[in-house]
């Protein structure tokens, strides 16, 4: 066993070595930069210490060797990690990553984000997600050729402002209300369990009860990266979550009592998101999303199970969209506007394009807008 595990430690040093052989200097993107640098350093520091286990597992002469054996395995885990979410934007350096992130930092700039701005690659095998461990965004491989969900962008920066809240010293105000927003939640549900059980109610409608809040521990971060988005983006965010609803969305009223649901349904972040859209002072945006959306949520009827009114109650989604919106403005984040949006000189700005090609999508005919969306993006290119 001590030869074979010396064979592995030598085996991942090697692949360390392959993968950082993999980021292609000089780099085509500067944007690209900080990520290169974080994985550069992370496999520096996973050579070091495997080459340090190397040593120490060499001097140990029948001695118990299974301390090694984790950390030998803990390296392999962060080195597969940079493998899989790390290298493969800096290896591939395509235009259309090199556009993305150009994107992105101009994101990152428009609505005063204070941290660098996370990475993007377009080599995702799903939807958008993010990966904390390398802060890369992942997108669909086509995105860079479409606008319409690529509001999303600002959904997944909502997950890095999650992550960086607990470090960052100008995000203080989004920590503290967000751990009020869930303060809220538990309150609510203390008060409807005291009523139930005042009123005898039955068991599994107590133990419902308590599963749907124990599902907030997630909801609650969905629901912020949503607000996150709304309120940096505006509209453009409401109409692609309608969007990606109707092409994608099983059930818009999901619940889960036994099992684990990460997301909150789609019916709850749409209603979350015209408390938002409110707010900001976009209601007749929002009168019109939510006409939308009543047509489209007739596809799905309205088959809710009887734990549903339990689940997302429309007191605390209110109380939720006003601490997060308090919170962004004392952070000091650029929020929508209709004076924003409207132009005011700065038609690069990207959530004015992403809001115009809302706008242009229901004014114009398919493939009009589609030629409309083609010029608009290869101006963004040249630009």
């Amino acid at each position: 066993m001590r030869a074979y595990l010396e064979s592995i430690i030598l085996e991942q040093i090697n692949r360390a070595e392959e993968l950082k052989k993999k980021i292609h200097y000089p780099l085509k993107y500067p944007e690209l930069s900080g990520l290169a640098e974080r994985c550069t350093l992370i496999l520096d520091e996973q050579i070091n210490i495997l080459r340090e286990l190397k040593r120490e597992l060499q001097s140990r002469e029948n001695c118990d060797i299974r301390d090694i054996f984790r950390e030998v395995r803990l390296c392999i885990w962060e080195i597969s990690l940079l493998e899989y979410y790390g290298i493969p934007p800096l290896y591939l350096q395509t235009p259309d990553i090199g556009f993305l992130n150009k994107l992105m930092f101009k994101i990152h700039q428009e609505i005063k984000l204070p941290f660098p701005p996370p990475t993007v690659s377009c080599t995702s095998g799903e939807y958008y997600y993010s990966h904390p461990f390398t802060n890369v965004i992942f997108v669909p491989l086509a995105e860079p050729e479409f606008l319409l969900h690529m509001p999303d962008l600002y959904h997944e920066v909502g997950h890095h402002v999650i992550e960086n809240m607990k470090s960052e010293l100008r995000l203080q105000p989004i920590k503290q209300n967000y751990l009020l927003a869930f303060s809220k939640v538990t309150e609510y549900y203390s008060r409807i369990l005291v009523n139930k059980r005042r009123d005898y109610a039955p068991p599994d409608i107590l133990m419902a009860i308590q599963r749907i809040h124990s599902q907030w521990k997630d909801w609650i971060e969905e629901f912020f990266c949503d607000l996150f988005a709304l309120y940096t983006l505006g509209p453009a965010y409401a109409w692609s979550h309608l969007h990606l609803t109707t092409k994608k969305s099983n059930d818009i009223y999901e619940l889960h009592i036994l099992q684990k649901q990460t997301h909150p349904s789609d019916e709850s972040r749409m209603r979350i998101l015209m408390h938002a859209l409110r707010n900001l002072g976009f209601a007749r945006e929002a009168d019109e999303i939510q006409s939308r959306w009543f047509q489209v949520a007739l596809f799905w009827g309205n088959n809710t199970v009887a734990e549903y009114q339990y689940a997302f109650p429309d007191e605390v989604l209110g109380e939720i969209a006003e601490l997060v919106l308090d919170a962004m403005r004392a952070a000091g984040f650029s929020l929508a506007s209709s004076e924003i949006l409207s132009g005011n000189g700065q038609e690069t700005e990207i959530r004015i394009v992403l809001n115009r090609a809302w706008q242009k999508f229901w004014q114009l005919q398919g493939h009009e807008f589609r030629e409309w969306e083609k010029s608009c993006i290869q101006s963004m290119r040249d630009s």
